[in-house]
Formats: structure tokens, sequence, C-alpha cells
């Protein structure tokens, strides 16, 4: 009989409304034409990727059809620490996409995965284009706590 509410309580825990993340989605960079498709971000926070949902935002605007994909770099210091390839879905030749790099296990639409978690976004990016063209590329990231 002492058990009865123990497994009560077990069973009430269990059926207790799921927490909701908290996610904040940081807008960092844009690259385009006028800053050759490069620039640097400093993060100053000690926050970082690690787990899905979270993950990089790289809205692209581009003219369609592709003629193959598009590389992201990220650079810190003087290493390449990833090289993302990105093949932004066929959308009825829209021009703009939005790719997502997760985690593994997390939501990626456009091939790319982060590999070396956790992620900290900040370093030097730079996009190449393969032949195709972009007006733009922002990045964000969507970190939760």
């Amino acid at each position: 009989m002492r058990l009865i509410p123990i497994i009560l309580g077990l069973v009430m825990a269990g059926c207790a409304a799921p927490q909701v993340q908290r996610c904040q989605r940081y807008d960092a960079l844009s690259l385009t034409r006028d800053n050759g498709f490069a620039a640097s971000l400093e993060w100053k926070d000690d926050r970082a990727i690690d787990t899905p949902p979270e993950h990089v935002d790289v809205a692209l605007t581009i003219v369609r059809p592709l003629r193959g994909p598009i590389e992201l770099v990220h650079v810190q210091g003087d290493v390449e620490t990833d090289r993302w390839v990105l093949s932004p879905p066929d959308q009825n030749n829209v021009a703009s996409s939005v790719c997502w790099i997760s985690p593994p296990g997390g939501i990626s639409n456009c091939g790319a995965t982060l590999q070396d978690l956790p992620y900290y976004p900040s370093g030097y990016y730079y996009l190449r284009q393969n032949g195709n063209t972009v007006f733009e590329a922002g990045l964000a990231f969507l970190i939760c706590k």
C-alpha cells in the first residue's frame, strides 16, 4: 500500500505538460557583393549551438536555376573549421531560399549539418558561389536555453 502514492506521483509527473524550450534568434551577418560575400562575426556570448532544434539559418537570394551547390565557409583564426555545401531545394524558381544547418538529428534542408559541437558562431565567413548568381546571403543563429 505504501507504493501506491509513489506510483501515483510518478504517473502524474509523467503526464505533466512538456517544457517549451526558449529559443532566441540572433541575426548576425549579411554577405553581399558590397562586402565581397565575406564578413567577420565577433561573438561575445558563451552560448553555442549544441542540439536540435538549434541551427544556423542561411537565407539566400539567388537567380534560378542553380548551376550547382553554393558553399559557405567558416574560418576561426587562420583555420577553416567548417565548409558547408548547400543545395537549396528547387521551389518553382522562387529566388529566395532558407537553408537550415543543424546538428545531427535536426532538420537540415539543404544537405549540410554541423559536425563539431558545440558550435560557436564567432569567426570569418565567406560564400563561394560556384557559378551561381547570388544577391545576398544572410546568416542567423537559433540558440535555445
